[in-house]
């Protein structure tokens, strides 16, 4: 279907039910309308003034759950294809956003993910000079070292990059802090600090074993360090522990350089977090789902490597505060799957310590003056356009402590 053929598809709801399945607050409707007026200027202006970075939405963005999940449409045919007019407009728009003169303030980011690089454009807009600081070598956060290039093409994050530069933001990589510069040397230097480091350490469920991995640490080892090789020479049959993005990019890379990958999910496949499309990809790739099944414990040999999983069968009950129904232990349904390497896609969660004793106090100010937390380091694990919208959100607060 041509671009023109999908705008008219659109029926411009007077209450578009595809804008409040959007994280961003996009306005859907109005930016179609200018494409089907054929503004794409308009469209753009309007669809950059909400989203920083619809050029990350448009490829990422669980569309199936959000914007397309909610269009009155998909009651009884097929959605408006939004996610696909979104990224035709950042496709062919340049970056839009210009910096002002500098107002005298500085603020220090501290993680490049989009939470951080979401404020940035927001804060150079207005004048405030910003500095980030970044412990890899490329900005993006999990986009960059989670997310399979398969999947994404990392060229945009160098765009990006560039972009950002071009409006006077400086990063400084290789810059860990808390190891490389601490909080209090930043302090001396910013007037305003934002944290926005994600929710980085990995759920492993206390399991040790040689073969027994974190998702992240997975493709961290594939997507940055490429260790495909590697992994083939010393894997052949693999386990993934979890049912979200992180387990399905894990499985679908796993299956890439080798021949048995198994998704275990300890709940069905309709309660599955992943994205839809992602969930189908792997199945078309070869990727074996197990689900309502749950692991136990490891199997080790005497050398204490991973042989096995321990596992068990569920069934579901009444749903929980997730909305999805709780699984429960079938008793004596226990079995054991051979494999030598389990990766637990099982969540990550935030920890601060590294920086020092900080704790929110209210919105986005901690516990320490003129510093900040955003994106998943603040609310914990979520999506690309949350972390979108809660750097914009962040920034805004940032700059009204100077009013």
């Amino acid at each position: 279907m041509e671009i023109n053929e999908c705008v008219k598809e659109c029926l411009s709801c007077p209450r578009p039910r595809c804008e409040t399945g959007c994280p961003v607050h996009n306005e859907i409707c109005s930016f179609i309308k200018c494409l089907k007026e054929e503004d794409l200027d308009a469209a753009s202006k309007i669809l950059y003034n909400v989203n920083t970075f619809p050029e990350l939405t448009s490829r990422l963005c669980d569309c199936d759950r959000q914007c397309q999940g909610h269009c009155v449409k998909g009651i009884k045919s097929n959605p408006v294809q939004i996610q696909r007019i979104e990224r035709y407009i950042s496709d062919h728009r340049k970056f839009p956003y210009k910096p002002l003169p500098s107002n005298g303030k500085k603020i220090a980011l501290i993680g490049a993910g989009v939470a951080c690089l979401s404020a940035a454009i927001r804060l150079r807009e207005n004048g405030y000079e910003v500095d980030v600081y970044e412990q890899y070598d490329q900005i993006g956060g999990a986009i960059y070292s989670g997310i399979p290039s398969y999947r994404f093409d990392k060229s945009i994050l160098t765009t990006i990059q560039k972009n950002l530069e071009d409006m006077n933001v400086t990063f400084y990589f290789h810059q860990q802090v808390g190891k490389d510069i601490t909080l209090e040397e930043l302090l001396e230097k910013y007037d305003r600090i934002l944290i926005g480091i994600g929710a980085q350490v990995e759920n492993k469920y206390g399991l040790e074993g040689n073969g027994y991995l974190a998702g992240l640490s997975l493709l961290y080892d594939l997507n940055v360090k490429e260790m495909h090789s590697t992994y083939k020479e010393k894997y052949h049959r693999a386990i993934v522990w979890g049912g979200g993005n992180v387990a399905m990019d894990c499985a679908r890379s796993l299956i890439r350089i080798m021949d048995d990958v198994t998704v275990l999910y300890r709940r069905s496949e309709q309660e599955m977090p992943a994205n839809q499309s992602e969930i189908k990809d792997a199945k078309n790739e070869g990727v074996i789902f197990a689900l309502l099944e749950n692991i136990q414990s490891l199997n080790l040999d005497e050398e204490g490597n991973v042989v096995g999983a321990r596992c068990v069968k569920m069934e579901l009950g009444e749903p929980d505060e997730s909305g999805r129904r709780s699984p429960h232990v079938i008793e004596g349904s226990e079995y054991d799957i051979p494999c030598d390497l389990v990766v637990a896609a099982i969540g990550q969660k935030v920890d601060l310590s590294p920086l020092g004793e900080i704790s929110i106090q209210k919105t986005h100010e901690t516990s320490i003056p003129n510093v900040y937390l955003a994106g998943d380091a603040y609310f914990g694990p979520g999506t690309v356009a949350s972390a979108i919208r809660d750097g914009q959100d962040c920034a805004k607060e940032i700059m009204d402590s100077f009013k």
